[in-house]
C-alpha cells in the first residue's frame, strides 16, 4: 500500500489545472472533436447523466446510454437532436436494479461490435424507498457497486480491444465517511461494505458502496492499465441541484435543494469532471486516481481504506463470489420444440429505486 500511495501522490507532478468547480462538462472539452469514440453511460435520464451524454454526444462522440427508462432516453436524444442534427446516440435496456437486465444489456452492447474507448458507471441511488433489488441484495450495495460490478466484468473485453480506454466510477466523498478502521480485519470490512440488509443507517450504506467503487477503480488499475492500456478513474461530482437521487426524501429534498442552491453545482459543473476524466488527453496516462472538481487532489479519499490492496483484491474475490452464487439460481430457458416457455425467474420489475443518474453528497 505504501508504494501505490507514493505513486499517487506524485503523479500530478508537472500538469497545470486548467478546470475547477464552476467548470461545465463543454468547458472540459472545448478544444476536442471526440468524432470516432464511443463511450457507454449508465443513467443518463435524470441528474448529471443528462449533462453528461450530451456533452459527449455534441462534440461528435458516439454515446450508448444504458437506462431504465428508455421513453426518457428518447427523449433525451430527440432533445440533444435539436442541438446537433446528426448526433450519434444509441440506448439499451439496462435496469441496475436485477443483475440479469445488467448482464443482458452488457451483452446486447457486445453484440453490436462497437468499440468502447469510454465507460462511466454514472447511475446511483441514495436512501432508496425499497430496500434492496430484484435479486434481494441491499439496494446501494447491489445498484451502486455489484451491477456496476457485472457491466465492467463483461465490457472489459471491448474496452481491451479498444485501448487506449477509460473507466470513470462516479463515486463519492462520502466513500470517506464509512468508519471502517485500517486495524479492523478484512471479514469485517468485508461485512460492513457488502451489508445483507438495510439495518444500519442510509447514509452510511450509501458510504459503504461508493467505497466500493473507488475500492474496484484501484484495483482495475491495477490490473488493466499497465497490461491493456485501461485508464480508471474514481470520481466526486461534487454537491449539485437538480438531482433527483435523494426522491425518497419528497418534500424535504426538494426544500434542501432550493436552500442549498447558492452553494452546490449546477448539473453541468457536475458532470464535468466525469466528461474530462473519460475523454480529456491531458489525464489519459494518469490513472489509479480519486478525482474532483476536474483534479486528483486526494485529500478527501480516506487513503488507509481505499488504498489497501488487500482489501481491493478482497473486494474483488467477494463480489465474484457473489456472482457466481447468483449464476447458480438462474436455471436455462426451456423449450418445446421451438417455442420458449420460461426462465427460472420472471421479468425484472421496473423499479422505483433504479438508477437515478447521480450522485449527492
Amino acid at each position: 500500500m505504501d508504494d501505490e500511495l507514493a505513486a499517487a501522490k506524485g503523479e500530478n507532478a508537472g500538469r497545470t489545472r486548467e478546470f475547477h468547480s464552476r467548470s461545465s462538462a463543454l468547458d472540459t472539452l472545448k478544444d476536442l472533436d471526440l468524432i470516432g469514440k464511443t463511450y457507454a453511460i449508465t443513467g443518463t435520464t435524470s441528474g448529471i447523466g443528462i449533462e453528461t451524454a450530451r456533452a459527449l454526444a455534441l462534440k461528435g462522440a458516439h454515446v450508448v446510454m444504458f437506462n431504465r427508462n428508455i421513453v426518457e432516453s428518447d427523449k433525451l436524444k430527440k432533445k440533444i437532436g435539436e442541438e446537433k442534427p446528426d448526433v450519434k446516440i444509441d440506448f439499451i435496456s439496462c435496469d441496475l436494479n436485477s443483475l440479469q437486465s445488467a448482464k443482458a444489456a452488457a451483452e446486447e452492447f457486445l453484440s453490436k461490435h462497437w468499440p468502447l474507448h469510454g465507460l462511466i458507471l454514472n447511475a446511483g441511488v441514495f436512501a432508496p424507498t425499497v430496500k434492496s433489488t430484484f435479486d434481494n441484495f441491499e439496494s446501494h450495495f447491489g445498484i451502486n457497486h455489484l451491477a456496476h460490478f457485472v457491466l465492467v466484468k463483461e465490457l472489459i473485453p471491448a474496452l481491451r480491444q479498444s485501448a487506449p480506454a477509460r473507466i470513470v466510477f462516479v463515486s463519492s466523498i462520502s466513500s470517506s465517511h464509512t468508519g471502517l478502521k485500517a486495524e479492523m480485519s478484512k471479514s469485517e470490512k468485508i461485512k460492513k461494505l457488502s451489508p445483507e440488509n438495510a439495518t444500519e443507517f442510509y447514509y452510511k450504506l450509501y458510504a459503504y458502496s461508493k467505497m466500493c467503487n473507488v475500492l474496484t477503480a484501484f484495483k482495475i488499475h491495477r490490473d488493466e492499465f499497465v497490461s491493456h492500456g485501461i485508464s480508471t478513474y474514481a470520481i466526486h461530482p461534487g454537491t449539485m441541484i437538480g438531482t433527483d437521487i435523494s426522491r425518497g426524501f419528497g418534500a424535504l429534498a426538494k426544500f434542501w435543494n432550493l436552500i442549498s442552491k447558492p452553494f452546490t453545482k449546477s448539473l453541468a459543473q457536475g458532470a464535468a469532471t466525469s466528461v474530462y476524466c473519460v475523454a480529456h488527453p491531458d489525464v489519459a496516462e494518469v490513472s489509479g486516481k480519486f478525482w474532483e472538481s476536474c483534479w486528483d487532489d486526494e485529500k478527501s479519499l480516506d487513503a488507509d481504506i481505499a488504498r489497501d490492496i488487500s482489501l481491493q483484491d478482497e473486494l474483488w474475490e467477494h463480489s465474484e463470489l457473489l456472482l457466481d452464487e447468483w449464476i447458480k439460481t438462474q436455471k436455462p430457458i426451456s423449450t418445446i420444440g421451438n417455442e420458449e416457455v420460461g426462465t427460472s425467474s420472471p421479468e425484472p420489475p421496473v423499479s422505483p429505486v433504479s438508477a437515478s443518474s447521480e450522485e449527492n453528497s
